[in-house]
């Protein structure tokens, strides 16, 4: 299997979610034969980094999205929009929140792997924040948050829903949604969390929505990443 690997090494002074230290790098993208992987937080510039990697492999079917906290919500919406412009597939592996969650909406086949346990794998959304944390509703309306998840939901998202995640009031606080095959005690596996529990995703609200009926994903197979 021929491996290139992409490590962009930018730095900026952001906080992504609440969750990770002030200085961080840009996304990691290892390219393997179709499938790329993106790990870390998003920052601007990533799109183009994005798109010299579709470049560098142009027969890439699948973006697999890694333990990302997100970052830069602009990077987000372009990322999710060019991979459903590509007709990709999108894989969740472990947490992948914020505007990864975006990257991972704009897949054509939405799916999760088991690769990193259920237990610690799920989608989280939440709204646009300021640097404090606290939720930035003039940014949620300018760049069309609702009406982006509705339409890149393929239109079965539950529009109060929506309205309740994207206004969330902490950068820490999300909706998260897990597969269904997740062993947990309990029937929910889709949380709904204002960002001050002691024990995120799990120890959040549980909601009876599941992830497939809301187009969060269309399919409840498990990728595995082939060999």
């Amino acid at each position: 299997m021929t491996k290139l690997f992409l490590r962009l090494t930018t730095f900026a002074s952001v906080t992504l979610a609440g969750l990770l230290p002030v200085s961080v790098r840009a996304m990691d993208m290892a390219l393997a034969d179709n499938i790329v992987t993106l790990s870390g937080p998003v920052l601007d510039g990533d799109l183009a980094k994005f798109q010299d990697a579709l470049a560098a492999q142009p027969g890439i079917t699948t973006v697999v999205l890694k333990n990302s906290y997100g970052g830069d919500a602009a990077a987000g919406y372009r990322i999710g929009e060019l991979i459903r412009e590509k007709g990709l597939t999108t894989v969740v592996s472990g947490y992948c929140v914020s505007s990864c969650s975006r990257m991972f909406l704009g897949g054509k086949v939405r799916l999760f792997s088991d690769d990193q346990g259920l237990s610690g794998t799920y989608v989280g959304f939440h709204g646009h924040y300021r640097s404090n944390g606290q939720l930035n509703r003039q940014s949620v309306e300018r760049m069309g948050l609702y009406e982006w998840i509705i339409k890149f939901s393929d239109g079965k998202a539950d529009p109060a829903l929506v309205q309740r995640w994207v206004a969330i009031e902490r950068n820490t606080g999300m909706v998260a949604f897990m597969h269904p095959q997740t062993r947990l005690w309990g029937e929910a596996r889709t949380f709904f969390c204002d960002g001050r529990e002691a024990r995120r995703p799990q120890g959040c609200e549980g909601l009876p929505v599941k992830a497939l009926d809301l187009g969060v994903l269309t399919d409840l197979t498990l990728w595995r990443r082939p060999g």
